[in-house]
């Protein structure tokens, strides 16, 4: 069967291949696509899954409203739609908020003020973080221009926001058995 297929795939100069894997630990199919170098040896380069991976995130203890909204940015992020992914931190983060009551906004601007000293990020990446995730004044809603790298912050520091005020209280609670 092999020969079967790299054959119909020489006679049609194919450009790309997709090979599908195993995962060792879950078992599911991870097919990954190659660019065809060449036929004559078969060649291949420059593999990619193909399929989007969503970023593991603890959602132990997360009420569903702010776990949904957290999910919908990860799926962005995970098609590479970082603008998406800043625009649905925001509204993930206001779900946060909305669902802590109201100290809400004082308790999530504190951990992330905590998170961002202990870390050491300050400056250029303070000013994002707080553009990007707290509510705007109205009218001043514009989302700073996100890249990889600044969504990889951002992502970060909401689940610091989501293990700090949900998972960690949370925690403690069950065990004390309450």
């Amino acid at each position: 069967m092999h020969d079967l297929i790299e054959n119909v795939a020489k006679a049609a100069k194919l450009r790309e291949i997709m090979i599908t894997y195993h995962c060792d630990a879950c078992l599911k199919p991870i097919p990954v696509r190659y660019d065809v170098i060449d036929w004559d040896p078969t060649r291949v380069d420059r593999p990619a899954i193909a399929l989007p991976v969503v970023a593991a995130f603890d959602f132990e203890h997360v009420p569903e409203g702010v776990a949904r909204a957290i999910r919908e940015a990860l799926a962005c992020l995970s098609v590479g739609a970082h603008n998406g992914f800043g625009a649905m931190s925001r509204r993930a983060v206001r779900a946060l908020i909305d669902d802590l009551g109201n100290e809400g906004e004082r308790r999530v601007e504190a951990q992330l003020g905590e998170m961002l000293g202990l870390s050491g990020l300050a400056g250029e990446w303070e000013a994002l973080a707080r553009s990007a995730l707290l509510p705007q004044p109205e009218g001043e809603v514009a989302m700073p221009e996100m890249d990889a790298k600044r969504s990889a912050v951002l992502l970060s520091l909401l689940r610091d926001l989501a293990y700090q005020l949900y998972t960690r209280p949370g925690r403690v609670r069950a065990a004390a058995g309450a």
